[in-house]
């Protein structure tokens, strides 16, 4: 893996965005501690500025604050479920200095559904009219797909109950569990009586997600992998309104039948200027590829990330990644992008795609000559 140097900030003296960051919190925490009502406006401007200085550690970062058990303020920085973003979460906490009357916690944490009641769009969310069942799909078996079905649910109110679900979920799971141990979900309407779905007690949510987890541990962990000999395609199509789109991708891992293990798509995006048709001229494609190149030699050669291939589109080159962890990767891809010396936008998502589904396309493509 390509040795990380220090960013210029820290070589020219200046303090790091994270400890501005914390600089500021400590001669301004006060302002919170001091408001009657923590809902109050000014207890709510104090949180505006206060994300508006965590923008230069990073821009999209949220947080929010409040009592902690009577005696202490706890605050909580979040990523609202974005995974390429949880390791700058931690990164910005384990920073955090030692303040007495503060408990600074990296993600919302979970509360767990007893007690737990969310009221939304004049609906409540409670463990009293909601439950949950899982659906399996026997294509697809060790993807986690949970339907929350809720006792108003009314279709023409779809938007709002999906919302008030996904922050109910949230609250009870907490924002990692839901992100990590759920592959899909949604708010449903309780299923017929004649289609003898049982429904489960939202409470043993979390004990079912655990044993999921645990049983697709177990079917992997002991498995010998080794990645299928490489089969690079060059694949061209064209789009509704016939702008083209090229691709290589290794068709070697078409058949692999241990994808599942690999189940984090990391996505870097590079947008580039190209001619009318989307295309780069020369000079850009062997940029792109010193590029590509470059963030290849990053990650370490040890069989847990694998990639894919890339497509070019619409000036954007994606590239494709598979691997069985998100924290170390993120983490290496997100200063990769700060010490950023091309000048080209690279930018990069990471989302559970255990079956490789936004692949398919290309495997199931055929090669050109």
């Amino acid at each position: 893996m390509a040795e990380m140097q220090p960013l210029p900030e820290e070589q020219n003296g200046k303090p790091d965005p994270a400890t501005a960051f914390w600089t500021w919190f400590t001669e301004n925490e006060h302002r919170f501690r001091e408001v009657e009502n923590t809902n109050s406006e000014e207890a709510l401007v104090f949180l505006d500025d206060l994300i508006g200085e965590m923008r230069p550690f990073h821009p999209w970062l949220k947080a929010l604050a409040g009592p902690y058990n009577n005696d202490k303020y706890e605050l909580i920085i979040t990523a609202d479920g974005d995974i390429a973003l949880f390791c700058k979460v931690e990164e910005l906490v384990q920073a955090a200095p030692s303040i007495p009357e503060w408990i600074f916690t990296a993600h919302k944490p979970a509360l767990g559904f007893d007690g737990i009641s969310i009221d939304m769009y004049d609906k409540e969310f409670s463990s009293s009219s909601m439950h949950f069942y899982p659906v399996i799909n026997n294509n697809y078996p060790d993807e986690v797909n949970i339907m929350l079905t809720h006792d108003g649910y009314k279709p023409d109110e779809d938007k709002q109950f999906q919302a008030g679900g996904m922050i109910y979920l949230e609250n009870g799971l907490g924002e990692i569990n839901v992100a990590t141990k759920i592959d899909h979900y949604e708010v449903v309407p309780a299923p017929a009586p004649e289609k003898e779905i049982e429904l489960i007690p939202v409470g043993k949510l979390s004990d079912y997600l655990n044993w999921r987890e645990k049983e697709f541990v177990e079917k992997y962990e002991s498995v010998n992998i080794s990645s299928p000999e490489e089969q690079f395609h060059h694949l061209e199509a064209e789009d509704g309104e016939g702008k083209p789109l090229m691709a290589i991708v290794d068709a070697g891992f078409s058949g692999w039948n241990l994808r599942p293990a690999f189940p984090w798509l990391l996505q870097v995006d590079i947008n580039f200027t190209g001619d009318a048709n989307g295309l780069p001229d020369e000079k850009t494609v062997l940029e792109l590829h010193a590029i590509e190149d470059e963030i290849i030699s990053l990650f370490p050669g040890n069989g847990s990330i694998w990639f894919i291939g890339h497509r070019t589109y619409d000036h954007n080159r994606n590239i494709y990644f598979y691997s069985n962890e998100f924290r170390t990767n993120a983490a290496i891809l997100h200063r990769y992008i700060e010490q950023q010396k091309w000048e080209y936008e690279v930018v990069f998502f990471i989302r559970k795609d255990k079956y490789w589904r936004t692949m398919e396309q290309y495997f199931d493509a055929h090669p050109e000559d």
